[in-house]
């Protein structure tokens, strides 16, 4: 008898430990694309800002954060509508706060809301596929041949990947499929263009994420994995699978991954042009 309980025991372990194991699997599909998305911005963007900052001072974070940091407010901004929280206030620039913040948006929302505390994720990191979005819109608006010979040679690639080697791999390729048809003599000879690049930069340039912002995400994180560990148990109770859903989902992760290669290749530019005007601060 206690040997059957044992085994019991032992099998309820087992179980609860799979259900455990595939919510944090089925959360990294969902929300791991956006996550590395924007620890790497938030690197370029810090390093950017360094060299900026050193090369031209707080002049030089105004160049960008005067269309920049409105952007990155009016993301959160907009998922505090969606998620249903009440923005308390709003700073879409302030260039003399005397500790550094350009902006804020100030909510709060109901601890006793699910719907709400799941908004915190999307929330926190809304800077991050907001401004994707808007530069994507941005180039389909004022290059839209670029915009659509970009779809056309990444359409076959855009599909669910399979782990960090796939997942790298079809971000290079986004990269290097962008900047071949980006940075064409053509788009080079375009007042169009030049208008995006502005833009491209000024937002990039601020849309990685502040510690309040991974902190709201964080708390939305553990609500979104909450609400999967229940979906297991129930699916596992019930007789229903979940891993399809989350992967249907979960696919739409490739065109945010395809896109932040604008976000990436401005970013990247943002921050060669501050090194580049340290070293020759330095040869002065």
């Amino acid at each position: 008898m206690g040997k059957r309980i044992f085994e019991k025991r032992g099998g309820d372990l087992q179980t609860f430990l799979h259900i455990l194991l595939l919510s944090m699997a089925e959360l990294a599909h969902l929300l791991g694309t956006i996550i590395v998305v924007g620890l790497v911005l938030g690197f370029l963007e810090k390093r950017a800002t360094a060299f900026i900052y050193r090369a031209f001072g707080w002049k030089g974070i105004a160049m960008t954060a005067w269309l920049g940091t409105p952007v990155h407010e009016f993301s959160h901004a907009l998922m505090c509508g969606i998620f249903r929280h009440e923005i308390v206030e709003i700073k879409w620039l302030q260039l003399k706060s005397g500790d550094g913040t350009l902006g804020y948006v100030s909510h709060q929302y109901n601890p006793g809301s699910f719907y709400q505390k799941i908004g915190n994720f999307f929330i926190g990191t809304a800077p991050v596929y907001i401004g994707i979005l808007i530069l994507s819109i941005g180039m389909y608006v004022l290059l839209p041949e670029t915009y659509r010979a970009f779809i056309q040679e990444n359409r076959a690639g855009l599909h669910p990947y399979s782990g960090p080697e796939s997942f790298f791999l079809f971000f290079g390729h986004s990269i290097a499929t962008l900047a071949s048809h980006l940075f064409s003599i053509e788009n080079l000879m375009n007042p169009r263009f030049w208008i995006f690049a502005i833009a491209g930069i000024c937002i990039s340039s601020h849309i990685s994420l502040s510690a309040a912002d991974l902190k709201g995400a964080w708390n939305g994180c553990l609500t979104i994995f909450g609400f999967l560990v229940f979906l297991n148990v129930a699916g596992f109770l019930f007789g229903f699978r979940t891993s399809d859903l989350i992967a249907r989902i979960s696919a739409y992760n490739s065109y945010i991954l395809a896109f932040s290669g604008i976000a990436f290749l401005f970013s990247v530019i943002w921050m060669m042009i501050g090194l580049l005007s340290v070293w020759a601060k330095k040869i002065r």
